[in-house]
């Protein structure tokens, strides 16, 4: 409990840092008076935590005052909006390829200031930064490739209802350049760690499109690679609007598929020791395959720490790991605490940790009052599978959903009852006929059959959900002061309901096996479980 109360007064330091802006001297002189009450009341349990929680809640200050930039000579951004340059750099990550052109995110290593007719107008000098290029999606461009870029350097524009500067300052770029000429200069400039997964991603995909038809071949890639952008608009506002988009995004599932299959083969092969290590580095490894997005580290993160548990025979509890997930991703980038996809994971799986128990308990009375005592526990193992757990996640992610997109879905919960049961079916399948493909076509071509069943299930039944009068309600986007209010009565409401008598509530179903042998938490729908059922 130390460690969660820390953590948020972590959290909350980065949160009132950029509200209140206070000059990094000002944080040091309140540090003074905390550590001086940490050293005199170390004895005491109630001061020491309160003067610990203020050192974390200024460390977290401090965390984000440090990560502000603050542009000099020698940084690219200093130079937007003056004109045209010639700027050279190295091709720094995976190309982000759209239909009519490919978005490439240039680490800069030097600038020529240029005149009107394209001539050098100034000295070459040296500059650094990421620079976002919307390049024609021809010729394609790859990661690793130095390139000269002729264009005009801007800061990147806040656009009507989406702040595209603050999303792209989350990721380290300030630049951006339209309408470029380009020129390659080289090839082969970056990481032989990260040309061979990129390469490795771009070979998966192309194997994925061969063995399946379209769009099914799109939805697999975004489901098992992370890309999405090949997903027919169309089919991925139907997802939006019937609340089901969570299917794309690599989550928690798939860290825990991951982590599971290299369990499974590592211990049989090398024992559970080996096999451990062996799955910690395969869920890295998949992290950085799939994107690392925010979502996929807080996953990886908390698969991570469960499978380090089972290494020293511990209990991972899950707000602990939770928490820790969030200070570890804000540590290294504070302002990832205002991406979007952060606050939805963490809002999904707070809601699987704090909800679900007392959701239960709740429905195994009223369940016992419909069917009886006797038949109560074939009904709960149902309800707690599907429909507890789809609710609790809808529940948790509701509000936010509304505050940051203005819309609610109104088949959600019947469109995950519908797809959810067939999600691990297709991960699984498609996994392993992805694999196969790889290493044989013709083989991963009959195994893509496996997958193309609930894959065509996923799809039909969010067309058809979707397709209904009232599939999703548009609402006014409210303030984040009425957002802080629900989330506030929705936490003292499962803190009631936490405290309600359960001595009378009977386990919905025997603890699983892995609970028993481990005395650890169960995983369920990409979640953690506080403790066993």
């Amino acid at each position: 409990m130390t460690l969660f109360t820390l953590g948020l007064a972590w959290l909350a330091g980065i949160a009132l840092a950029r509200w209140l802006e206070p000059p990094l001297p000002l944080l040091g002189l309140l540090a003074a008076p905390a550590l001086a009450a940490l050293l005199l009341y170390r004895r005491e349990r109630g001061p020491h935590l309160t003067a610990l929680c203020a050192l974390a809640l200024l460390a977290g200050a401090a965390r984000l005052l440090w990560a502000t930039p603050h542009f000099g000579p020698g940084d690219l951004a200093t130079y937007n909006d003056l004109g045209r340059v010639r700027l050279v750099g190295v091709v720094a990550d995976e190309p982000d390829v759209r239909d009519t052109y490919q978005n490439l995110r240039l680490r800069a290593e030097s600038m020529t200031p240029m005149t009107s007719d394209g001539e050098a107008g100034g000295e070459e000098r040296a500059v650094r930064g990421l620079v976002l290029v919307r390049a024609p999606r021809y010729p394609a461009h790859a990661y690793g490739e130095r390139l000269a870029v002729s264009g005009d350097p801007e800061t990147p524009p806040v656009l009507e209802g989406f702040d595209y500067r603050d999303y792209l300052a989350r990721q380290g770029v300030y630049s951006v350049i339209y309408r470029p000429q380009i020129d390659l200069l080289e090839s082969g400039q970056g990481s032989l760690f990260w040309a061979a997964l990129y390469d490795f991603k771009a070979r998966a995909q192309a194997t994925i499109a061969q063995i399946l038809p379209e769009p099914y071949a799109a939805l697999l890639t975004g489901i098992l690679l992370g890309v999405e952008t090949g997903i027919p608009r169309d089919l991925y506002e139907r997802f939006n609007a019937t609340g089901t988009s969570h299917v794309i995004v690599i989550s928690g599932f798939n860290i825990a598929i991951v982590a599971g299959l290299l369990m499974l083969v590592g211990t049989r092969a090398f024992g559970k020791h080996r096999a451990v290590w062996m799955a910690i580095v395969g869920i890295a490894l998949y992290t950085l395959l799939v994107g690392a997005d925010p979502a996929v580290v807080r996953a990886a993160i908390m698969g991570g720490l469960l499978v380090l548990a089972l290494y020293f025979g511990r209990q991972a509890e899950a707000r602990t790991s939770l928490i820790l997930a969030a200070v570890l991703m804000t540590a290294v980038n504070p302002h990832a605490l205002w991406d979007v996809g952060f606050q939805l994971s963490f809002a999904a799986t707070a809601g699987l940790i704090w909800l679900v128990l007392p959701m239960e308990r709740a429905a195994q009375r009223g369940v016992s009052a419909l069917v009886g005592a006797q038949h109560t526990p074939q009904a709960m193992r149902l309800l707690s599978q599907v429909l507890v757990v789809t609710l609790a996640a809808q529940i948790a992610t509701g509000p936010l959903i509304v505050y940051q997109f203005g819309r609610l879905s109104m088949v959600s919960l019947l469109t995950n009852l519908l797809i959810l049961p067939a999600q691990p079916l297709l991960m699984l399948a498609g996994g392993l006929a992805t694999l196969a493909g790889l290493v044989w076509l013709p083989l991963g071509q009959l195994l893509g059959w496996l997958a193309w069943l609930p894959l065509a299930w996923t799809v039909w039944a969010v067309n058809l959900t979707a397709s209904g009068p009232f599939a999703s309600a548009s609402l006014e986007r409210f303030s984040p002061w009425l957002l802080a209010v629900i989330y506030t009565a929705l936490a003292g409401l499962v803190w009631l309901m936490s405290r309600a008598p359960s001595d009378q509530v009977q386990p919905a179903s025997p603890p699983p096996r892995a609970c028993v042998a481990q005395r650890g938490p169960c995983w369920r729908e990409a979640a953690w479980r506080p403790s066993c059922p």
